[in-house]
């Protein structure tokens, strides 16, 4: 057991310290990563129609490339990086995770033929799993426990501004190979427009990948390494289930409740409101990201505030009232009044509110030994993701199926009341828990 004393000097250094600049460096090669990846990954879903018809491919088809051709093989990879994370560098890991999905990226732009697309996608799935759990990794070797949630929240913005990308360099790179402006490089005549965004969003992977090798190498103190070599990750798990079992559970029940409504979103606006693609697009990539952005690293910065004064249970509790305020405000934009301007507002409020991945995982950086950390965050990189993509969207049509096709906006806020109560009630139970598990990690 630690010296009481001790251990509050030592705090007391850490809150202290100023981070390096290469701590900084690190968070923009790899946000900058995280941007690249996104664009690779979303840019499909901008250019359906003109893909479906070069192929000569059906909807059902085009359903695979979005989504389990890249999805099954992002999750398998998420739990395998797990594995992987402490045996090998988490330089290479990134560098041939970035390789792998800009190779795969280009070949899908030389894709000729279904089958040759659906490979190309499940190897950009592969590649791109690499980047969460070994980021995660990385930063928590870098930055203090004290900002540690602002820096991986900074991760998670990175993502969001990456799906703005997506639609702005697809929607320049369309309209300029339409326009036979990007004819004249040697060896690539006779691209089609879906084509050269392909290939122009998987070259910088390339390049950029390359960059991780000048970040700089942090070691660790080896006091994670002797709390693994006294118990294995079950004995972790048993030890510190209730943790566990609240985080994964109530951060869970959060991500099925977002991916619900990104998913019917679009339609409700379309069906009750009358508006076109055109203009929700641009009220989603305008309003909904930079609010997005601004919420997931509000909310880092402020856990972290709470942490350094010794709130070892923020990160839980924090998000347990950000649930409990998206339910209150999806009761009132979606299910009491639906106009426009107030389902706008509260989906506004609500956009800033609910981004929940920055602060959930360094809520396991904190409390989880290294030698386990990979594979916990692993673990719940892949149930947290899995849980959303397919229970989110099923979820409200489930609703909508049972209240009626015209209530869609009603189904909406009946998922954001009944998942946001129930996971600020896990939350909150499990902030107790979070608490207990940081100190036992941090005082053996």
């Amino acid at each position: 057991m630690k010296n009481p004393e001790n251990q509050r000097d030592a705090e007391k250094a850490q809150n202290r310290q100023s981070l390096p600049p290469q701590g900084w460096f690190s968070i923009i090669i790899i946000v900058l990563l995280v941007i690249l990846a996104m664009i690779d990954r979303n840019a499909i879903n901008l250019m359906i129609d003109p893909i479906r018809k070069s192929l000569q491919i059906n909807d059902f088809q085009i359903g695979l490339l979005q989504g389990p051709a890249f999805a099954v093989f992002f999750l398998i990879g998420s739990v395998l990086m797990g594995w992987m994370v402490g045996k090998y560098s988490d330089k290479w890991l990134i560098y041939v995770g970035a390789t792998v999905w800009s190779l795969a990226t280009i070949a899908s732009g030389f894709s000729s033929t279904f089958t040759i697309m659906l490979v190309a996608r499940c190897f950009v799935g592969l590649g791109e799993s690499v980047l969460q759990p070994v980021s995660w990794n990385m930063v928590t070797r870098t930055f203090p426990k004290h900002r540690l949630a602002t820096a991986i929240s900074i991760l998670t913005a990175g993502s969001q501004l990456g799906v703005a990308a997506s639609f702005v360099l697809t929607g320049f790179l369309i309209d300029k190979a339409t326009h036979g402006q990007l004819t004249s490089l040697p060896g690539l005549d006779g691209l089609q427009s879906w084509q050269w965004v392909f290939f122009a969003a998987g070259i910088p992977g390339l390049f950029l990948g390359a960059f991780i090798f000048f970040l700089p190498s942090v070691k660790t103190d080896g006091k994670q390494d002797e709390q693994v070599q006294q118990g294995g990750l079950i004995d972790f798990i048993k030890e510190n289930r209730g943790f566990l079992i609240c985080h994964f559970l109530g951060f869970g029940l959060l991500s099925i409740m977002v991916n619900g409504a990104a998913a019917w979103g679009p339609t409700y606006l379309i069906r009750s409101h009358g508006m076109d693609i055109k203009n929700i697009s641009i009220l989603l990539s305008a309003g909904g990201v930079p609010l997005g952005i601004g919420g997931v690293i509000f909310a880092g910065w402020l856990v972290d505030r709470a942490f350094k004064r010794k709130k070892y249970d923020a990160h839980l509790k924090h998000f347990a009232v950000r649930a409990l305020i998206v339910a209150i405000l999806g009761c009132i934009g979606f299910v009491f009044n639906q106009t426009l301007i107030v389902s706008m507002i509260c989906f506004g409020l609500i956009q800033f509110t609910q981004p929940f991945s920055g602060v959930a995982g360094a809520s396991i950086q904190l409390s989880v030994p290294e030698g386990f950390r990979a594979r916990i965050s692993a673990f719940f990189i892949m149930f947290y993701n899995a849980l959303g993509m397919m229970a989110g969207p099923t979820f409200v049509a489930l609703l909508n199926d049972s209240l009626g096709s015209g209530n869609l906006g009603r189904s909406i806020g009946i998922n954001y009341m009944v998942l946001g109560c129930s996971a600020a009630l896990l939350l909150w139970v499990g902030s107790r828990y979070a608490s207990a598990a940081y100190l036992r990690f941090n005082q053996k």
